[in-house]
This record gives structure tokens, sequence and C-alpha cells, in this order.
């Protein structure tokens, strides 16, 4: 059942504790979608989206 596989995967991202943008907090994604199609066994097409790096990081410069 792929609707609670999706719960259980969200379940589990949200316990990483990341949060928004990386600063921490209870809720790190919002959703998480599993999308089914026919293909190949060999191709198994996986995708992850992450808010661009640049975006999780910050630094002050002085």
């Amino acid at each position: 059942n792929y609707a609670a596989l999706e719960k259980e995967i969200l379940q589990e991202i949200n316990k990483l504790n990341i949060g928004p943008a990386g600063y921490g907090g209870i809720t790190t994604a919002l959703a998480a979608q599993i999308l089914t199609a026919p293909c190949h066994i060999a191709s198994l097409p996986l995708a992850v989206n992450i808010q661009c790096h640049a975006a999780r990081h910050c630094e002050i410069v002085v």
C-alpha cells in the first residue's frame, strides 16, 4: 500500500529534526509522494528533491 508507505516515510523524515532550510525543527518535509510507472526492472528510476545546498547553509564572514 503506497499511501501507508508515504505516511511512514514522512514520519521518519520529520523525526530527523532537520527542520525547514536545515535550521532545526519538527517539520522537515510536508509530503512524501510515491509515483509509479511501468519500467524495466533494471532501470528502477528514483528522484529525490532537496532544497539547494546554498539555501540550507549560511555563514557570516567578518
